[in-house]
C-alpha cells in the first residue's frame, strides 16, 4: 500500500518582507507569483515556488493551483502573515517556540482526513475561547490553515465567489460529501487583511455583490449580517 503523502504549502503575495507563518514552521514552501520570486528569496526564503502571475493572481486561484499541481496525497495550505498558533479550549494559551508540536498537530489532523476520507478541513476563523464548544466540528467557517485531501476532495473553487469563496468550497463540500472537518482546539492569528497583499482595498460594492451570488447559488443555506459582517452556514447536521 503506498504511503500517504503530505505537502506543507504557504500561499502569498506581496508580502516579500511581511510574511511571518515560515517562522513558525519546521518545514513549508512558499507558492508565490513569479515576478515576485526573487524578491522573496532576496528576504531569506529559499523554499519556493514561483508560478506564472495570471495564473495564481488572486487568493482563490492560488488554492486551487496548489490543489492541482502539488504531487502529495494532501496538502495544508497557510495564509502567510500568521503569527501565533494555539490550543484553544476553555483558555487560550500560545505554542511558543515549538515548531514540531506545529508539525505534529498539522499532520495529525491530515492523518485523521485521511482515515475518515473528507475531503476539506480549516482551522476556525477566531482564537476567541467562548468559540470552542468541542473538539471537532463538522461545518463552519474556514480559518487561516486549511487542508484538502485530493483523494475525496469534490468541491471547485469559484473565482467570482472570491471574497467568500472558502464558505463556497465548504457549502459544496458539505453538498457533495456531507462533512466537513473543523479542529476547534488547534488555531492561528494573523494580521487579516490589514497588511499589504491582503484583502483590505476590497470595494464595499464588490462584496455585496458578491453575497449576493452567493445567496442566489445556496438560497437559505447561505446568510449573511450585513450591519455584523458576518456569514453563516445554514446547514444542520
Amino acid at each position: 500500500m503506498k504511503e500517504l503523502s503530505l505537502g506543507v504549502y504557504i500561499a502569498s503575495y506581496n508580502r516579500a518582507d511581511t510574511c511571518t507563518t515560515h517562522n513558525l514552521l519546521e518545514y513549508g514552501t512558499y507558492v508565490v507569483r513569479k515576478s515576485e520570486e526573487e524578491a522573496y528569496r532576496a528576504n531569506g526564503i529559499t523554499d519556493i515556488i514561483g508560478v506564472e502571475d495570471e495564473l495564481i493572481n488572486s487568493v482563490v486561484k492560488v488554492n486551487d493551483w496548489i490543489i492541482h499541481n502539488t504531487p502529495e496525497d494532501i496538502v495544508c495550505i497557510l495564509d502567510d502573515d500568521i503569527c501565533h498558533f494555539y490550543y484553544r479550549m476553555w483558555e487560550t494559551v500560545e505554542i511558543t517556540g515549538d515548531k514540531e508540536l506545529v508539525s505534529a498537530e498539522i499532520e495529525r489532523f491530515a492523518q485523521l482526513m485521511a482515515d475518515l476520507d473528507i475531503g476539506y478541513g480549516a482551522t476556525d476563523t477566531t482564537i476567541i475561547p467562548y468559540n470552542y464548544t468541542q473538539e471537532f466540528e463538522f461545518k463552519g467557517m474556514s480559518g487561516a490553515i486549511r487542508w484538502v485531501n485530493k483523494k475525496a476532495f469534490k468541491a471547485k473553487p469559484n473565482d467570482e465567489l472570491r471574497f467568500n469563496w472558502d464558505l463556497d468550497v465548504v457549502l459544496q463540500e458539505l453538498l457533495l460529501n456531507r462533512v466537513i472537518l473543523k479542529p476547534k482546539y488547534f488555531c492561528s492569528k494573523g494580521k487579516t487583511d490589514t497588511n499589504k497583499g491582503g484583502l483590505s482595498d476590497k470595494k464595499r460594492g464588490d462584496q455585496i455583490a458578491c453575497i449576493e451570488r452567493m445567496k442566489a447559488k445556496w438560497g437559505k443555506y447561505f446568510q449573511y449580517d450585513l450591519k455584523k459582517n458576518k456569514p453563516t452556514i445554514q446547514v444542520k447536521r
